[in-house]
């Protein structure tokens, strides 16, 4: 009798064992976790407030970037009608399920959850409160660099947020009661980026989302600007190569009878280039198209490689007074271009400038004249569609949802 209940008792511990295990099992796979559904079947208006607290960290060659943020994001919800947050168990509440879709890591994330009356926006017929989720979160981000312009470039620092609830269940829109904010004080990329004054929040269109998945989830993007401080690379590169690029014209004092002291000048002021063309590409990833200092960079290389020839083919092919003639034309040629392409150059940095300075103004009126918006309605219920944002993504169904916060 007692090797029976022994045995039992060890059924029962490998039972419960199994139990605990598949349990563990479950929480390490967060994305096939079961959520609670709606009872009354409604679709979900969710209103999404941010907050911008700190920016940082931006590494254009990872194409990543820093953020702690404050989200709010409201909903009607009737099963929570008459009571009060210390009478709720949120756990089994309905939840958005919302979490960030290009976060590469996740830092410290706090979630809270409470009640609030919609005061003025209030249902006066059913008096159906608002649940609000607030989330305050920080982590590292995966943004897409546009430089073609570079140094002149600005860049959208991209957060979105996805649900895991298809758009039949919820939908995003801008909380028209609250303004989205960004802190520009706590900045702390100011040594090269400048914060612009706005963010653009809003939910994706729809038909900008493209997939693979039979289901089609809510997106809603979350943009900051910076606009590039130009000046380190202007005094640091533009200017030593736009310096560097004459000196090959020293090769002429040389005597052309003298081919290898004119190749040392013109072969040393090459070797110079090619190192200034590696730093520049340190501080980009590697793209397939060129950057305007790339292109800078590249016709101050070719200079150098076309003196190199001239000074080879004068000792090769010419002797007297024809290799003084032949220094002489291709002296002015190369005057002519170098004049032609520091011009051309200027005018087009001096242009990307002031073009992204517009863009930038234009943004922050924009920013401006909704916030005017907001707070001229002082809390009326708008259910206004928001522009759209481009870029979005959509996960394919065999990708984990929660794969941004692992």
């Amino acid at each position: 009798m007692a090797s029976t209940s022994s045995l039992e008792e060890m059924q029962a511990s490998m039972a419960n064992m199994e139990k605990l295990l598949k349990k563990i099992e479950e929480n390490l796979r967060p994305d096939e976790v079961a959520h609670k559904k709606r009872d009354d079947g409604m679709k979900v208006d969710a209103r999404i407030r941010v907050n911008i607290i700190t920016v940082g960290d931006i590494d254009t060659v990872s194409e990543e970037f820093k953020c702690e943020l404050a989200l709010t994001v409201k909903w009607k919800e009737p099963s929570i009608k008459g009571l009060n947050d210390d009478e709720i168990d949120w756990s089994e509440q309905w939840d958005p399920r919302i979490y960030f879709f290009n976060a590469v890591s996740i830092d410290k994330k706090e979630v809270k959850h409470r009640v609030g009356l919609r005061s003025s926006r209030v249902d006066e017929t059913d008096q159906i409160p608002d649940a609000q989720l607030s989330i305050r979160m920080r982590g590292t981000f995966k943004s897409k660099m546009r430089l073609k312009d570079f140094p002149f470039d600005y860049q959208n620092l991209t957060i979105e947020l996805m649900s895991d609830w298809p758009k039949e269940v919820i939908e995003f829109r801008k909380d028209m009661t609250q303004k989205d904010s960004v802190r520009t004080d706590t900045f702390t990329g100011d040594q090269e980026w400048e914060l612009m004054q706005h963010v653009n929040a809003a939910p994706v269109k729809e038909e900008i989302m493209s997939s693979g998945a039979v289901n089609k989830y809510p997106l809603y993007n979350i943009t900051l600007n910076v606009k590039r401080k130009p000046s380190y690379y202007m005094w640091n590169v533009a200017l030593i190569m736009f310096l560097i690029t004459p000196l090959a014209f020293t090769s002429f004092a040389v005597d052309w009878e003298a081919p290898g002291d004119r190749l040392s000048v013109t072969l040393t002021l090459l070797l110079t280039a090619v190192a200034f063309k590696f730093v520049v590409s340190q501080s980009l990833p590697n793209t397939s198209y060129q950057t305007l200092l790339d292109y800078y960079v590249l016709w101050c290389m070719v200079f150098l490689c076309l003196v190199v020839v001239q000074n080879a083919a004068v000792s090769a092919f010419y002797d007297g007074s024809s290799a003084m003639i032949f220094d002489i034309v291709w002296m002015a040629v190369l005057g002519v271009a170098i004049v032609i392409v520091n011009i051309v150059f200027i005018a087009l940095s001096y242009d990307k400038w002031r073009a992204v300075g517009r863009q930038m103004q234009e943004a922050t009126k924009k920013y401006n004249d909704l916030c005017n918006k907001i707070s001229s309605r002082e809390g009326r219920d708008d259910r206004d569609e928001q522009p759209p944002l481009e870029g979005a993504r959509v996960p394919d169904e065999h990708l984990p949802l929660h794969q941004g916060e692992a």
